[in-house]
């Protein structure tokens, strides 16, 4: 298995953030299945092969992915996409 951890500095409120957040959460459910939860600030997610979290701080998310087996080959890819995505969804 391998891990990804991405932290990203953004300057909006953490309204402004979770709001971001929720619709590249969205995205993710309707392009990749990927169902999410929030736990206070903190979005979970998950499907096959596939485990981790969305923190949300003030100033900063904290993304943390667990891949499975099958996905470990394209850590690489997956760590890109997240980090442009969020860039999309917070820069």
């Amino acid at each position: 298995m391998a891990s990804i951890q991405v932290s990203y500095p953004h300057q909006r409120s953490m309204a402004d953030a979770r709001a971001a957040v929720q619709i590249f959460s969205a995205k993710l459910e309707t392009k990749l299945g990927v169902k999410s939860v929030w736990q206070g600030d903190v979005l979970m997610l998950e499907r096959q092969g596939v485990k981790g979290s969305m923190v949300l701080k003030e100033g900063l998310v904290e993304v943390e992915l667990t891949l499975g087996m099958m996905l470990t080959p394209m850590k690489g890819q997956i760590e890109a996409e997240v980090n442009k995505q969020l860039e999309r969804c917070l820069g």
